[in-house]
This record gives C-alpha cells, sequence and structure tokens, in this order.
C-alpha cells in the first residue's frame, strides 16, 4: 500500500526537507521501513543533515562535478545536468519507521532536491 505526498518546489534549484510531512503519513504505520520514492528523472531524494547551508553546498558541489565544456546531445545542458544530478543521487531511500515517525539520527533530515524547477513533485511511500 502506498501513500502520496505532494511538494511545490520553488525554484530551479532548490532543496525540500519533507521529514515533517512524512512523519504525518507515518503516524498509524506500524514500527518497520518505508520505501519513499519519486517518479520524476529531474528530482532526487537524499539524506542530509540539517546545519545550515550544507544543502547548498550540496548543490554547488554537484554543479563542479559536471564539466561545462561538454557537448550534450539531448536537449539543453540545465536539463541534461537535471538528469545526471537525479541519477547520481538517486530517486529512493528505504529509512526505518518506529512510533509513527521516520527513525533518522539527530541532525538527519530526509530532502526532495530540486534539479528543475519549480514544479509539482509528488513523493510516494509504500510500506515495506
Amino acid at each position: 500500500m502506498s501513500t502520496q505526498l505532494r511538494i511545490e518546489t520553488r525554484a530551479g534549484e532548490s532543496v525540500h526537507d519533507i521529514t515533517d510531512a512524512l512523519d504525518g503519513l507515518l503516524a498509524d504505520k506500524p514500527d518497520g521501513f518505508c520505501l519513499i520514492g519519486i517518479p520524476h528523472t529531474t528530482a532526487a531524494l537524499t539524506v542530509l543533515t540539517n546545519e545550515q547551508h550544507v544543502a547548498n553546498d550540496m548543490l554547488n558541489l554537484l554543479k563542479a562535478l559536471i564539466p561545462h565544456d561538454i557537448e550534450f546531445q539531448h536537449s539543453n545542458p540545465r536539463h541534461v545536468m537535471a538528469h545526471v544530478f537525479s541519477a547520481a543521487i538517486g530517486v529512493s531511500v528505504v529509512l526505518p519507521v518506529r512510533d509513527g515517525r521516520l527513525k533518522l539520527g539527530e541532525f538527519q533530515r530526509l530532502v526532495l532536491m530540486e534539479f528543475e524547477g519549480p514544479k509539482s513533485r509528488v513523493v510516494e511511500v509504500f510500506d515495506v
């Protein structure tokens, strides 16, 4: 069984903490694991620290990893890089659930990374 969460991203590249929104969906779930995924190829999911500026540092690092002198065959460079970033970070995570909440470390947060927004994104949550 799955549950959906819709996230409206606000910029071309942005990071959205979705931890609290997911905890609201998990309130009645038993202890175990959940698979969280997104059906998008220009966004990603990952766990980051909630320390200030880490998300922006991550975006800047990703941009620095891609050479800017490549002649892309598919679409425009920004669109191609959004696909590459999504593939590199990943579109799903499996996380433990305890007492109806994601069981994360003290500084960990689940984030949706937007690489080609603003857009309306869907996050799917499956019981495992």
